[in-house]
């Protein structure tokens, strides 16, 4: 169970505006890992290090750092824009046995499998909604 959330109401996820969980989240309010099977120790290991075809989706609790995440990898490939989506999700809604600690230079979290109930985060000022 990842106690260091205790206290934090949203996880953060930045993605390229032409990431296929733009349209996930569109349309069902969910992001799918790319590889469900892949779990375990050693995947979430391999997940940090940067081989990021595992069961996991990195989050972070600094709005800020998931811009920043998706504004890098948004230039990486010449077919995207540069233009970023940030998502979040409430962390009292999250299944805390499935959400385990990640780079700590990055304040990141991966949570292992389907994450529902996924929003889009318009800016900053969402940080403070703690409804």
């Amino acid at each position: 169970m990842c106690e260091s959330l205790h206290e934090v109401t949203w996880l953060w996820r930045g993605v390229p505006a032409e990431s296929d969980e733009v349209e996930d989240v569109r349309n069902c309010g969910e992001i799918n890992p790319p590889e469900p099977n892949r779990t375990g120790e050693r995947w979430r290991h391999l997940h940090v290090s940067g081989m990021t075809e595992t069961a996991y989706t990195n989050w972070t609790t600094d709005r800020t750092l998931a811009v920043a995440a998706a504004s890098s990898c948004s230039f990486d490939d010449g077919e995207l824009t540069g233009q970023v989506v940030i998502l979040r999700v409430r962390v009292r809604a999250l299944d805390l046995e499935r959400v385990f600690e990640g780079r700590e230079d990055e304040d990141e979290y991966l949570i292992e499998g389907l994450v529902e109930g996924v929003e889009f985060s318009e800016d900053a000022t969402d940080e403070e909604d703690d409804d």
